[in-house]
């Protein structure tokens, strides 16, 4: 946790997401979650729905949280921007090259 890994790998995600032509990103994430879910809404995802008892080892609601527009324009835009925060935010950090690697993949 508070490494940027996590954030890493949604961007090396939704970049594959992106790339091969897919629309849209669903996920479910743990209601208690608050900082997973605000890492899905800086990218874009919203709360679409809700999974009663969908985490069985404690019967945990999940948020259904979506982006129907990763194709578009102003979605390209917006995720660049977020790369751009996340570089710069680890650059002085060890993994300051993270990004760039990982988008080459």
């Amino acid at each position: 946790r508070r490494t940027g890994l996590g954030e890493l790998l949604q961007i090396g995600a939704m970049n594959i997401a992106i790339n091969s032509g897919s629309d849209s990103l669903t996920l479910e994430v743990r209601i208690s979650n608050l900082v997973a879910q605000s890492l899905y809404r800086k990218y874009g995802l919203l709360q679409e729905g809700l999974r009663h008892k969908y985490y069985r080892d404690n019967n945990e609601d999940a948020l259904i949280m979506t982006n129907s527009s990763i194709q578009s324009n102003e979605y390209e835009n917006s995720f660049n921007d977020c790369i751009r925060e996340y570089e710069l935010r680890w650059e002085a950090n060890l993994i300051g090259n993270r990004v760039s690697s990982l988008l080459d993949f």
